[in-house]
């Protein structure tokens, strides 16, 4: 076998080896075939590329924090509109960046999509204290009109989860208003 052959060999049988394909004493055995037992045949072990710090394990906490961070400034602080707003259009870049991190990586963005519905209903709230001087009325028409966003995403973005829980807080929404 010529030795361009047996080395491409020989790495994927140590690709195999690695990465749990085939049994380890498999691999040494082939190893062990096609180097005809010389050790100086075999090639170097590659180095693992091991990432320290992966996003795809830290962006849906990050994710979690933003809707957290935003339900504690909007119910429990009592911080002005503006810095609410503020701290908003910092979770909205948030939002953006991992929107397209997902994309770029082929994840399913639904965390995002999520995590942007319930900043849109904390925002609702926070529009309806700072015009509205809190009216409960005005809070029910604004998450009417929410509502209305979440069936019109899902329809248009082919998310059955939005359109449906936009659907039915629409029908409990208008529940409240009639009764």
């Amino acid at each position: 076998m010529k030795d361009d052959k047996k080395t491409v060999l020989l790495n994927e049988i140590h690709f195999w080896k690695e990465n749990k394909i085939l049994p380890e004493h498999y691999c040494d055995y082939l190893i062990a075939l096609y180097t005809q037992g010389d050790e100086s045949q075999q090639p170097k072990k590659r180095k693992r590329n091991k990432k320290i710090f992966q996003w795809e394990a830290i962006l849906p906490l990050l994710l979690l924090i933003c809707i957290v961070g935003m339900a504690v400034i909007t119910y429990i602080t009592a911080i002005s509109f503006g810095m609410q707003t503020l701290f908003l259009s910092i979770f909205v870049v948030i939002l953006i960046f991992s929107w397209f991190y997902f994309r770029k990586k082929n994840l399913n963005p639904m965390l995002v999509y999520i995590t942007a519905a319930f900043l849109l209903l904390f925002y609702t709230v926070q529009i309806n204290g700072a015009f509205f001087e809190n009216k409960t009325m005005s809070l029910y028409w604004l998450l009417l009109a929410n509502c209305i966003i979440w069936m019109i995403s899902g329809l248009v973005g082919k998310k059955l989860f939005f359109t449906l829980s936009g659907f039915i807080a629409m029908v409990f929404l208008l529940l409240l208003i009639i009764i």
